[in-house]
């Protein structure tokens, strides 16, 4: 069974060796709004992290949820210096 579109006739047919394009799961920074979200991958591969060019916070996408990523996590991270110091402000003593 075909799948159709109103007025536009049966679904192209997809070659299953294309590369997909991936949507982004995270569009913009949950603390300060950016738009400047770069892909991190830390050594071991198990993830990608979203880190904000406008604030520096990391974070990470799962089952639905976003969570902002602490930089203990992340081992041999080319990030984790500005990470780190945006974490460490973030969890000052007052």
């Amino acid at each position: 069974m075909e799948h159709t579109v109103a007025g536009e006739g049966p679904a192209p047919k997809v070659d299953p060796y294309e590369p997909a394009l991936l949507r982004r799961p995270l569009d913009n920074c949950p603390r300060c709004g950016s738009w400047q979200l770069q892909p991190v991958v830390d050594v071991d591969a198990s993830g990608v992290h979203f880190l904000c060019g406008s604030c520096s916070r990391c974070w990470r996408v799962e089952l639905g949820y976003v969570h902002r990523v602490a930089p203990t996590t992340c081992d041999g991270c080319p990030q984790r210096e500005v990470c780190a110091a945006s974490w460490a402000k973030d969890h000052a003593l007052a």
